[in-house]
């Protein structure tokens, strides 16, 4: 039980350098062809590892939760555990978009037929000006950093995720900013606010 803060600042920050690689790889979504078999073949290999390994940070929590704790250790372990199915689900969806991106490269694409590219490139034509901001897009808006802030043009511009389309041509944002944490969930991880915005008020990564 000693060791669970440091644990949990340890996989906190493993979450954070899959978000930051998610972050990174989300754009080529948009141009697969830009990355090659090795680099998303490397990309399978070290997080496919990381899943492999994965049942090691659950299983210590799953030790922690079977001792008897106090009420302040057993609120500690509960935040390790949150953290660590954070990071589980981050590395989930690194692996699903490494295997999207897999079927894109430019080994698969030099591969195909002329006619089937053009079918590729038309559906994602059609598919990015029906949606062009999909779910979990990296993104950026302008957004205030305080409530009475009401002067729309000096607010920042700062880096979100879409959480998902909410109307046609408006999209649900979070706005994943410490300096907005609007408080903890159940599992001791920071709350960020959820913005609405037009398309016209939203830029890509």
């Amino acid at each position: 039980m000693s060791d669970v803060d440091m644990m949990t600042a340890v996989v906190r920050e493993q979450m954070g350098a899959n978000r930051d690689q998610l972050q990174t790889l989300e754009p080529a979504r948009r141009a697969p062809h830009l990355l090659d078999d090795h680099t998303v073949g490397r990309i399978k290999q070290v997080f496919g590892q990381q899943r492999d390994d994965m049942w090691l940070w659950v299983e210590t929590g799953e030790r922690w939760q079977a001792q008897d704790l106090t009420a302040a250790e057993a609120a500690k372990v509960d935040q390790y555990v949150a953290a660590v199915e954070a990071f589980a689900a981050s590395n989930t969806v690194i692996l699903a978009l490494a295997d999207e991106l897999a079927a894109g490269t430019i080994e698969a694409k030099l591969a195909k037929s002329d006619l089937e590219l053009g079918v590729e490139t038309l559906a994602g034509a059609l598919a990015r000006q029906a949606n062009p901001f999909p779910d979990a897009s990296p993104v950026r808006v302008r957004h205030p950093l305080t409530a009475d802030d009401t002067d729309e043009a000096s607010w920042p511009w700062l880096t979100e995720l879409v959480v998902g389309m909410a109307a046609p041509g408006e999209w649900d944002i979070v706005v994943i900013d410490d300096r907005l944490v609007v408080g903890l969930d159940a599992g001791g991880n920071p709350v960020y606010p959820v913005c609405r915005r037009a398309a016209e008020a939203i830029r890509l990564q």
